[in-house]
């Protein structure tokens, strides 16, 4: 098990059945304690077994003459229960003849207490003096019958109760009496608990759908209609936290359009400036370098911006194979001036998805950059759309061998040393996997069969093309 699912809350509705069901036990306990100090000890469970006990051991032997010989089997284990009863006398009696076929006294001097009870009918009694304020003694009668059907009066008298009789009749008393009771309370109590808690929960269960929907930059706010008033001040606190959510997000807004109009625009007309230099000035060429790389940071700051600011949902339906092939038709003109092939494979049948467009673009756009800024000269960058939503990029630069591929995709972490590459940003492999994960899918990088690299994004198709 996991260290995560070992640690998990239980659910509300078990903690409330536990709960409930603790509640319940403890109820249960003292109603049992208070029916005992209420209720006088009975002591004839006990006594009952002990008549189903002799029962069992009474064996027909068959006659001897005009008489039916019957046996009774006695062993260590009954007479240890017949010693532990207090102050015990049995008689076993032959009910047509008042023979006494068994005898059993705690105290032979005291058998002759047996003689005046021996005639009484069957029946549990109770034994003692109105007046006198010890505890009475109890006694039992019963008809038992053997095998055959011969009957035995079975008659019993004890002394009084004690500790053991009490434990004895309250375990007895509980699952005679009160076992059934408590499990029938308990089962129709959980099964309404549980019942009652799922009602009560319908309100979560909505608000968690409506939750669920809700993006940043949307207006949509959880319902408080109908929420119970425990759960109220919660959704009401998750609402004012949207809300201010909403305003982080308008504000995060408002700077990306302020800063994209307060760094491009100087940049151009730097650039224009530059231009207007004349051609024999050697350091021309590296300004318009320099001002081109630092446009290129620009715009891809203010694409990670946007897309941090989950204002970017995928609302647009379109064929992948369409945008594929047009980002690769747009990007060739720069693949041949940095004299790099740019193949591009495309599935037979429609790859449909939803998509924003313009971060899907920049995100394919900056796939092929990268693969062609590290493709040696005259090499080949192949573009690859398959029908799973997945768009691959290969090359044959020098490859991800030793490399971290999860550390690829973070902001600012390059492939190679910066000396290597004045070009890049650092964030053009970050974006991508941003654009995936608003898009619901993922960015993955691995070395290629061969040499070089394959950096691939997958976008969830929508219909049928999927796999």
């Amino acid at each position: 098990m996991s260290d995560a699912a070992a640690g998990r809350t239980p659910s509300l509705l078990q903690q409330i059945l536990v709960r409930f069901f603790a509640v319940v036990l403890i109820g249960a306990l003292v109603a049992m304690a208070s029916y005992v100090l209420v209720r006088p000890i009975e002591l004839d469970y006990e006594l009952e077994e002990l008549a189903a006990e002799f029962e069992s051991r009474l064996h027909d032997l068959g006659r001897e003459g005009r008489r039916r010989v019957v046996e009774l089997e006695m062993d260590r284990t009954l007479l240890a229960r017949l010693h532990a009863i207090n102050e015990l006398h049995l008689r076993l009696v032959d009910p047509r003849r008042g023979h006494v076929l068994f005898a059993y006294d705690h105290d032979a001097a005291a058998a002759d207490v047996m003689t005046s009870i021996v005639d009484w009918p069957p029946g549990f009694f109770e034994l003692g003096e109105p007046d006198v304020v010890s505890e009475p003694e109890y006694g039992f009668i019963d008809i038992i019958r053997t095998p055959a059907g011969i009957p035995v009066k079975f008659v019993a008298r004890r002394g009084p109760p004690t500790a053991h009789d009490y434990l004895y009749w309250v375990v007895a008393e509980f699952g005679y009496e009160l076992l059934p009771m408590f499990v029938s309370v308990v089962l129709v109590g959980s099964a309404a608990a549980a019942l009652a808690v799922r009602r009560a929960f319908r309100p979560l269960s909505r608000i968690s759908e409506r939750a669920a929907a809700i993006h940043p930059g949307s207006d949509a706010r959880l319902p408080t209609d109908d929420v119970p008033a425990e759960i109220l001040p919660l959704v009401e606190a998750v609402n004012r936290a949207l809300d201010r959510l909403q305003l982080a997000l308008e504000r995060q807004r408002r700077f990306t359009a302020f800063a994209a109009h307060e760094l491009r625009t100087p940049l151009a007309a730097l650039r224009a400036r530059i231009e207007g230099l004349p051609e024999r000035l050697p350091e021309k060429r590296a300004l318009v370098g320099t001002i081109d790389r630092m446009a290129h940071l620009v715009e891809q700051l203010l694409a990670v911006a946007r897309l941090e600011s989950g204002l970017l949902v995928p609302e647009e339906e379109l064929d992948l194979r369409d945008l594929v092939r047009e980002v690769a038709e747009d990007f060739a003109p720069l693949a041949a001036e940095r004299e790099r092939d740019l193949a591009v494979e495309l599935p037979d049948r429609p790859v449909p998805a939803r998509v924003h467009r313009d971060s899907l673009t920049r995100a394919l756009v900056n796939l092929l950059d990268n693969a062609v800024k590290f493709a040696p000269p005259g090499s080949e960058v192949t573009m690859r759309l398959e029908e799973n939503g997945t768009v691959a990029v290969l090359d044959r630069g020098p490859g991800l061998d030793g490399a971290d591929l999860e550390e690829l995709f973070r902001p600012f972490v390059r492939r190679r040393p910066r000396a290597e590459d004045p070009g890049g940003s650092g964030l053009g492999l970050a974006i991508v996997r941003d654009v995936a994960e608003i898009h619901g899918g993922c960015a993955t990088a691995r070395p290629r069969e061969g040499g070089g690299a394959v950096f691939e994004i997958r976008i969830p198709v929508r219909g049928s093309a999927a796999p």
